[in-house]
């Protein structure tokens, strides 16, 4: 029984969520909403799931295939009976709909993402940290965009009406220089923030990083690809002596590359959207009505158009980490990276090996989804326009 419960603990534990959220939502209108939006999550990656599936089976051979080339490399003479031996071994014999059910029931029991032909193990082994790996970087391009995108998109918002001076007669003079000074900071960084965003969606990520890596060679130093320098490539994190300094040092001088470059296309998108809705927002009844009660100036940006502009926003996290996951595998090609994007080219462009292919893909696809799911919760949660929709029956 124990041995039944953890070879199944996954689906365990996506049951006993859906029983919680269940029993939650009979006297919640709030759960109730997260209840159907955990059963929307749990049926959009099935769905998902049998669409990877199914592209990869389009991919010329499959893995008995393969695993029989191998063996004719070692000398090996195979016969077409032991080609069909091995496709029933692996159960390549099935039908699709029975292949893609076994990959599921194993995926939502143990996790488990099947066997990789070209790595010779199971994907979950193959991948190890990559998918870690990318998933770190990809986040950490998503907050290098926002933190850049969140403010200056607000600042360009503000001064797009703005004059270049300030001509207020009522001011006095040394108001009008002051005002003045910080309108025409403002107009010059609106203008190169508008440049910065136009060659940002313009200029591909990996033009940028060939493009960094050359002024490096030009300069005549180490370019910063990978993640590591020869010299701490091989080395631990801890020795005799405690931490390696040197290691998290040599590490910060490489990060940074991956980092600018995959929130480069993401920070000039986002300064369009953040400038966009910001804009909108500023133009609404709602905002008219507040100048005419007195409020003005940055209290009057920051309490109603800045404030109801992060919503939609924070809701297309998921969709800002597929995007820059899209840009990933290139860029890690151009870089030297040896993530997960890096692996999911070698397996679609170089060995075909599309069970390791799908488990990657499978799971970006989570990742988007599960940050749609946490997304739309805390939405509901923080954000009353949102909460009254739920309270109103908008989550049923």
């Amino acid at each position: 029984m124990l041995a039944f419960l953890s070879d199944t603990w996954l689906l365990w534990l996506l049951l006993a969520t859906a029983a919680l959220l269940w029993w939650r939502s009979r006297r919640s209108q709030l759960f109730h909403y997260i209840f159907n939006r955990y059963l929307l999550a749990l049926g959009t990656l099935l769905l998902v799931s049998a669409i990877v599936f199914s592209l990869m089976e389009v991919l010329p051979g499959d893995c008995a295939e393969k695993m029989i080339a191998y063996k004719n490399t070692q000398g090996e003479v195979i016969t077409e009976a032991q080609l069909a031996a091995e496709r029933a071994r692996m159960g390549l014999d099935k039908p699709l709909p029975v292949r893609w059910a076994n990959w599921v029931f194993d995926l939502g029991t143990k996790g488990d993402l099947g066997f990789s032909c070209s790595k010779r193990q199971s994907v979950n082994a193959a991948l190890g940290d990559r998918f870690w790996l990318s998933f770190g970087f990809c986040i950490a391009g998503l907050i290098f965009a926002y933190l850049i995108a969140v403010p200056f998109g607000i600042v360009s918002a503000w001064s797009l009406n703005k004059p270049w001076l300030d001509r207020k007669a009522h001011h006095s003079p040394l108001r009008r220089v002051r005002n003045s000074l910080g309108l025409i900071l403002a107009k010059l960084v609106d203008l190169q923030l508008r440049l910065i965003s136009y060659l940002g969606l313009a200029l591909p990520n990996f033009l940028l990083a060939l493009s960094i890596i050359l002024l490096y060679v030009f300069a005549g130093e180490p370019t910063p690809t990978g993640l590591f320098s020869d010299a701490w490539r091989s080395e631990p994190w801890f020795a005799e002596t405690g931490f390696q300094w040197g290691k998290l040092q040599d590490f910060l001088g490489h990060i940074w590359l991956p980092i600018l470059v995959i929130g480069w296309a993401a920070t000039a998108l986002q300064l369009q959207t953040v400038r966009a809705l910001v804009v909108d927002e500023s133009n609404k009844l709602y905002v008219e009505a507040a100048r005419a009660r007195g409020i003005d100036g940055m209290r009057l940006w920051t309490r109603y158009p800045v404030r109801h502009s992060i919503s939609p926003l924070f809701n297309s996290v998921g969709f800002d980490y597929q995007r820059i996951f899209n840009d990933l595998p290139i860029v890690a090609v151009v870089i030297g990276l040896t993530d997960a994007a890096a692996l999911l080219i070698e397996a679609l462009a170089m060995t075909n090996d599309q069970e390791l292919a799908a488990g990657i893909l499978f799971l970006v696809a989570l990742v988007v989804i599960s940050m749609n799911f946490i997304t739309d919760v805390v939405l509901a949660v923080v954000d009353p326009r949102v909460r009254n929709s739920v309270m109103n029956g908008g989550g049923h």
